[in-house]
């Protein structure tokens, strides 16, 4: 996923493996809420793209945005903030389904 195609408000999936075949994957969805949206980010020497975690992302809105009583963090809000290299490991719905078809044809081929 390059920076430049990231839409605010828009889920982006981060795919782990558990196994070094890669054949147990784990799918962790995000939604991006955009660049140097915290104080904290302007500290990095380059752009910091952040995503919430898609729960309290449906609950609260953005947390960039956030304006209510709840404290996000106390609510077990998440955010995550990644380079642009970073953002690069990242795929879109699209590709998640891509990353987990390749993870079962990995585990079939195990198998054979």
């Amino acid at each position: 996923m390059s920076p430049q195609d990231l839409r605010a408000g828009s889920a982006y999936y981060r795919i782990t493996y558990a196994d070094p075949k890669l054949t147990i994957p784990g799918v962790e969805p995000m939604i991006y809420i955009g660049v140097n949206v915290f104080e904290s980010d302007g500290e990095s020497p380059e752009p910091m793209y952040t995503f919430q975690d898609t729960v309290s992302y449906s609950r609260f809105g953005s947390a960039a945005d956030y304006k209510g009583p709840a404290n996000l963090s106390a609510e077990g809000a998440h955010t995550y903030s990644f380079t642009a290299t970073q953002v690069g490991e990242l795929v879109d719905l699209s590709g998640a389904a891509e990353a987990l078809n390749d993870a079962l044809e990995r585990a079939h081929w195990k198998e054979r």
